[in-house]
């Protein structure tokens, strides 16, 4: 029985992908190397040590250890957003709205840090919609591995086959079906070129989403899956 419905942040709620290359970009040409998007993109989903591997695997260098990295990309972020505001999406607060009158438990399970998380849902006055708000910097393993999803759902104090989750990216999809969670993609153009097609569903905006969507979409995998086992 569905229960409850986990949310990514970046992407999903909020329109932020490409304002975290811009941020990353800038950063990283401070700190003397030019970076390509195509060498960047395969972080989008995951967390800052996930970026930093792939920046060493494809340019030879090992920021691991720059205590200066993330502060000063955080100073960059803030002022960008500062200066241009929060970059939003359409209809997320009244598809908050929709689903939260459905009934459902919510939460959110982001890579972004915790303080950034808080930030955002404040930003989108939308806090008393979500009894749990997970960040990646808090659990072992980043996404694509499942660990921010299943802590979630343990605050919900949900088992996995009662979850949904949202996801924009590759590696926030196969973190969700690595948990075990029936998965539902949302087609952002903004967040790169994103395999969505382990997904259960896919959707490209949030006009028609509602708890009754949601509930059709878990029915339909749980149904697909039953047929798959007998």
């Amino acid at each position: 029985m569905l229960k409850g419905i986990i949310f990514d942040m970046d992407g999903v709620l909020i329109n932020t992908e490409p304002l975290h290359y811009r941020v990353w970009k800038k950063t990283f040409q401070q700190k003397g190397l030019e970076i390509e998007y195509e060498n960047y993109k395969g972080c989008i989903g995951s967390t800052v040590g996930y970026l930093l591997d792939l920046i060493q695997k494809h340019y030879g260098v090992d920021f691991h250890d720059d205590l200066e990295l993330v502060p000063l990309q955080r100073k960059n972020k803030a002022e960008m957003i500062a200066k241009e505001g929060f970059p939003k999406i359409p209809g997320v607060p009244q598809m908050l709205e929709r689903v939260h009158e459905g009934g459902f438990l919510m939460a959110v399970a982001s890579s972004s840090p915790e303080v950034y998380i808080n930030q955002v849902i404040e930003m989108l006055g939308v806090k008393d919609y979500f009894q749990v708000l997970c960040s990646g910097e808090n659990v072992k393993n980043p996404k694509p591995a499942p660990d921010v999803f299943l802590k979630a759902a343990k605050e919900l104090g949900l088992s996995v086959d009662e979850c949904l989750v949202i996801e924009d990216s590759t590696n926030g999809c196969r973190a969700a079906k690595a948990a075990g969670m029936v998965c539902l993609g949302y087609d952002n153009p903004d967040s790169g070129d994103q395999d969505l097609s382990i997904a259960d569903g896919v959707i490209d905006d949030y006009e028609k989403l509602d708890a009754g969507f949601l509930q059709g979409i878990y029915d339909m995998s749980c149904k697909s899956k039953q047929n798959r086992i007998e």
